[in-house]
C-alpha cells in the first residue's frame, strides 16, 4: 500500500472516529439535560403537593382554634355548632386540583420536549416516543389551542399558549430539526416563557401560604397563653408541639428561591445546547442537573 493512500485512510478512520466521539458526547450531554430536567419537575411537583398539605393543614388549625375557643350560650347554656372536622378530607381551595393538573402538564410539556431532545441526538425520529407521551403531548397541545393555560397576569395568558403549542409540537414532530442546536434554538423563547410563568407561580403560592399563616401563628400564641395559665412549666411541651405544628403549615421562602433557580438552570442549559456543535463538557448541563438534584433532596427533606 503506498504511503498517501495510507495517510488517506487514517484520515478518513480518525474523521470518523472524531465523528462517533462527537456524537457520543452530545448523547451524553442531553441525556443529562434530559434527567436534569425530570429532577426539576420532580421539585416542582413536590413543592405543589406541599402547598396544597399545607393549606389542609392551615384550615384544620383555624377550625381546632374556633372550635377550643367557642363561648357557651349565656341563655342556652350550649356551645354554637362549630365545624371540625377531624379526617384526613380537604377541599383545595388555593390551589385547586384541576390548578395542579394544569401546572403538572406545563411541567409535562418541558420533560417531554427534553425527552424528544433526547431521541433526536440518538437519531431516532418522534415515533421513539411512547404513545402515552405523544397521547399527552397532543393533550396538552390541544389544551393549549384551547387558550386552556392561564398565566398570572392576563395579558400573558396569549403567550403562554402560544408557547406551549410551539414546544408540544416539536415534541410530536421533530423530523425537520437534523441538530440539536436547531431544536433547542427553536425552543428557547416559548421555554423560557413557560418557565417564567411557573416560577411567578410558584412564589405567588408561598407568598400566599405565608401571608396567611401569620393569622395561624397569632391563634396559636394565644392558646399557649392559656396553656401557661393552666399549666404552668408543662407548657413547655405545648410551645414544642406548637412549633412542630406551624413548619406544616408555612412554606419557607429559600425552597421556592431555590426550585425557580433551578428553572432558571434548566432555561441557561437549553440556550446552552442551542449553541452545541458536537456536544462535550457544558457548564449549564451540570449546573441544572446539580441544582435539580440539591431541590429534590430540599423538598424531599421538608415533607
Amino acid at each position: 500500500m503506498r504511503p498517501l493512500q495510507l495517510i488517506a485512510i487514517l484520515g478518513a478512520a480518525v474523521g470518523m472516529s472524531a465523528c462517533s466521539a462527537g456524537l457520543t458526547q452530545m448523547q451524553d450531554t442531553v441525556t443529562k439535560f434530559d434527567q436534569g430536567a425530570h429532577a426539576a419537575g420532580t421539585a416542582e411537583m413536590s413543592l405543589l403537593h406541599q402547598v396544597q398539605a399545607a393549606e389542609c393543614s392551615r384550615n384544620f388549625y383555624a377550625q381546632a382554634f374556633s372550635f377550643a375557643t367557642a363561648q357557651k350560650d349565656k341563655k342556652t347554656k350550649k356551645y354554637p355548632v362549630v365545624p371540625l372536622d377531624l379526617t384526613a378530607a380537604c377541599t383545595h381551595q388555593e390551589l385547586t386540583d384541576a390548578q395542579l393538573e394544569i401546572r403538572q402538564k406545563l411541567m409535562d410539556t418541558i420533560t417531554l420536549y427534553a425527552d424528544a431532545i433526547q431521541t433526536l441526538a440518538n437519531g431516532t425520529d418522534d415515533t421513539n416516543l411512547s404513545k402515552n407521551s405523544q397521547s399527552l403531548a397532543s393533550n396538552i397541545q390541544g389544551l393549549a389551542k384551547q387558550q386552556g393555560f392561564t398565566a398570572v397576569t392576563a395579558t400573558d395568558t396569549a403567550a403562554l399558549n402560544a408557547a406551549v403549542v410551539t414546544i408540544t409540537s416539536l415534541i410530536l414532530d421533530h423530523t425537520k430539526y437534523k441538530e440539536i442546536k436547531d431544536a433547542a434554538s427553536s425552543v428557547q423563547p416559548g421555554l423560557t416563557t413557560v418557565v417564567a410563568q411557573l416560577k411567578a407561580e410558584n412564589l405567588s403560592d408561598a407568598e400566599g401560604l405565608a401571608s396567611k399563616a401569620g393569622s395561624v401563628t397569632n391563634e396559636f400564641y394565644t392558646a399557649l397563653l392559656s396553656a401557661r395559665d393552666q399549666r404552668g412549666p408543662a407548657s413547655f411541651l405545648d410551645v414544642v408541639q406548637a412549633h412542630m405544628a406551624l413548619q406544616s403549615i408555612v412554606i419557607a421562602s429559600p425552597n421556592v428561591a431555590q426550585l425557580n433557580d433551578t428553572l432558571d438552570a434548566l432555561v441557561a442549559a437549553n440556550e446552552a445546547l442551542a449553541r452545541a456543535t458536537n456536544g462535550g463538557a457544558i457548564p449549564e448541563i451540570s449546573d441544572l442537573v446539580s441544582r435539580a438534584q440539591q431541590a429534590v433532596t430540599l423538598f424531599n427533606s421538608s415533607k
